[in-house]
């Protein structure tokens, strides 16, 4: 018989030590602020159920044609196709080291040692930087993640307004 303790049944879930989490801790993935809406939620999964639909349609349609209207509707579908994995990803990010702000040809990344303070401007946050520039984040009032959920964006907003202060 062994004197080793018995494993518990699923005990790759548990932890080898029971140690405290330090303080040298990191957040290295970036974070949504605010987590996808609703609203957001139902244009891009209808979004995404069109493409895939009339992008069968499509394929099948011009598989006949011959090379040109194939490479036409495979060009089509692979731009359609980039456009609606950008929208997958718009958003304002934070993690420890700093933000990024990702619209849909353009995106801002910058560190929290460059912020200096936040502002709720016309009901959307807008962060201003040391070299005195201001950069809009995608938390408002009226936006697709927060569209008629007021807590959604109070909430939104105190969080980055954390972030930022913490750093």
């Amino acid at each position: 018989m062994s004197t080793a303790p018995n494993r518990p049944i699923f005990w790759f879930l548990w932890p080898q030590e029971k140690t405290a989490v330090d303080g040298d801790f990191r957040q290295i993935r970036m974070l949504r602020i605010p987590a996808r809406g609703p609203w957001r939620l139902i244009l891009l999964v209808a979004a995404t159920l069109l493409l895939v639909m009339l992008g069968g349609v499509a394929i099948m349609g011009s598989a006949g044609a011959g090379l040109f209207p194939v490479l036409l509707t495979g060009a089509v579908l692979a731009s359609a196709l980039l456009v609606l994995l950008r929208g997958w990803s718009i958003g304002t990010y934070v993690n420890d080291a700093g933000f990024a702000i990702r619209r849909m040809f353009t995106s801002t990344i910058g560190s929290w040692s460059s912020v200096v303070n936040t502002d709720r401007t016309d009901g959307q946050v807008v962060l201003h930087l040391v070299d005195g520039s201001t950069v809009s984040t995608h938390i408002a009032r009226n936006s697709l993640d927060t569209w008629l959920r007021p807590s959604a964006y109070d909430a939104a907003t105190i969080s980055i307004e954390n972030w930022s202060a913490q750093h």
